[in-house]
């Protein structure tokens, strides 16, 4: 019995000892990556192989990043903690090392990247090959071990902001509030070159795309919503200065203001979404520096607002050419027709129509108001002062209330967001300290956040670290609807201006 249980302890020794000789043979056919600073090396990244390390040993310790101590907020010891970001915001951008504040503060070249103070870790600097190979795991997509990106799939939406003095789009994770990504637009080198400058962005009906107007550049960009590849463009032509897209109800067209305040450009142009080609132009004597342009919810016509010349110009879908523009003065002591040298009083720059198109909200930047029109009887039902220069606005998907930025002026920028009741047609109130210069303005989906684009140019807010080698960003801030109060701000690219929403496919 005793031989019996010697023998039978001999045989499990065996098997285990097999079983371990396997496993040291196979994890020697494993590539666990190069010796530690043999970067240059490395195949493919395997982020806890690879990039961990390096946070472990200099960033996730003690008093800095690390779970107990969470300096600013921010957690360095797993991808998920590190994609989460710190209390000023995101600090990796997928694909763009360049605009990722992880970068900014362990780079200390501005030939590589933008170098923000403070510079990290403090005491260990990392090596020129761990900065490039960081951020070369960023440029490949900033993946986990399991191929992941971050925010691959945003569940509640994104929010496309132009920066229009940077030639990019910023794209904002409504689940998170985190920037997730950043686009080029343009074809300049804007490091080199005046911006082309993205002035505003409109998604079609469908979700699939989103168009840019770029307003120096005389230019319409088309880009995949999927995964912001870019798909197209068309030329307008030179002083044409595009400034809003409006598209048709089936999104196989679009139309294009002509912001030319040379007066040359009286129009609005026509181009089909397919080929990218302008098929045709709407234009008119009476239309000047026509701006902002939005599609009657029942899909019929469409609204424009000439700042210019302080009248609205209708134009309706599918009728003959000569009957297709019907004029609409914003004030009765406005001409019928505005002569070159005529100086506006009133300056309409952006419209929004309730659900069921009773009712056309007008931003009147001159004049400091928003004016209410009865699109039936096409009478100006009501005048509701509100901040300096109001630019974009928006309505709630309840109707309930209308939210406009007021710019204010160069001498004097607002931080402003005035609120407008629809049931009573007045200002409820003005949110305050919203950010330098509120351009434009979206509702979310749910109407549970409504998202502003501050321009933050003149008397800018210093962004929440500085850094050397990158224009004072843009601020998106974030209200809380239930409240009113500002619960976020986003830091984007330079001159944040035109805003849109982009719903979940």
């Amino acid at each position: 019995m005793k031989n019996t249980d010697k023998m039978k302890r001999r045989q499990m020794v065996a098997v285990c000892a097999g079983m371990i000789a396997l496993l040291m043979f196979a994890s020697c056919e494993r590539d666990y990556g190069p010796d530690i600073g043999d970067y240059n090396s490395i195949g493919t990244i395997v982020y806890s192989q690879h990039v961990q390390p390096i946070f472990t040993q200099k960033c996730a310790t003690s008093g800095c990043h690390n779970a107990e101590t969470a300096a600013e907020d921010l957690v360095m010891d797993s991808w998920s903690s590190l994609i989460q970001g710190s209390h000023h915001g995101a600090m990796v951008i997928p694909f763009r090392p360049e605009k990722s504040h992880l970068i900014f503060h362990v780079n200390r070249n501005t030939a590589v990247a933008p170098v923000a103070d403070p510079q990290m870790p403090p005491d260990k600097p990392l090596s020129e090959d761990e900065v490039n190979f960081l951020m070369r795991w960023i440029r490949e997509g900033a993946k986990n071990d399991f191929e992941q990106v971050p925010f691959e799939e945003p569940r509640h939406g994104r929010v496309l902001v132009t920066n229009q003095a940077d030639d990019e789009i910023a794209v904002i994770d409504v689940s998170s509030n985190l920037l997730m990504r950043m686009v080029s637009v343009g074809s300049l080198d804007n490091r080199v070159t005046p911006p082309e400058a993205p002035h505003n962005i409109v998604v079609d009906p469908l979700r699939q795309v989103y168009y840019v107007n770029m307003i120096v550049a005389n230019e319409i960009w088309k880009f995949d919503t999927r995964e912001n590849e870019f798909l197209g463009k068309l030329s307008l032509g030179a002083q044409r200065s595009p400034a809003q897209i409006a598209l048709s109800i089936d999104g196989t067209k679009g139309y294009v203001t002509n912001f030319d305040l040379t007066k040359t450009h009286r129009a609005v142009q026509i181009f089909d979404t397919q080929t990218m080609q302008v098929t045709d132009e709407i234009s008119d004597q009476r239309m000047q520096a026509p701006h902002g342009i939005t599609r009657t919810p029942e899909s019929s016509s469409f609204w424009v607002a000439c700042q210019q010349s302080d009248n609205i110009a209708i134009l309706t879908v599918g009728v003959d050419v000569d009957d297709e523009i019907e004029i609409v003065k914003v004030d009765s002591t406005v001409p019928d027709l505005a002569t070159s040298d005529y100086t506006p009083k009133f300056g309409p720059y952006q419209l929004m129509f309730t659900s069921d198109g009773r009712y056309a909200y007008l931003t009147c930047r001159f004049s400091n108001e928003v004016r209410v029109f009865d699109t039936e009887t096409k009478e100006l039902v009501k005048i509701i002062p509100v901040g300096v220069n109001p630019l974009i606005l928006d309505i709630t998907p309840d109707d309930r209330l209308v939210y406009v930025a007021n710019r204010g002026t160069g001498a004097s920028p607002s931080q402003s967001v005035s609120v407008i009741n629809t049931f009573t047609q007045t200002e409820i109130m003005k949110i305050q300290n919203v950010g330098v210069e509120p351009h434009g303005v979206v509702v979310s989906q749910t109407g549970e956040y409504v998202y502003v684009s501050c321009e933050n140019v003149n008397s800018p807010d210093e962004p929440h670290h500085p850094v050397a080698g990158l224009n004072t960003p843009g601020i998106v801030a974030v209200i809380d609807a239930a409240t009113n109060t500002v619960i976020k701000r986003i830091e984007v690219g330079a001159f944040a201006a035109g805003i849109a929403f982009l719903p979940v496919p």
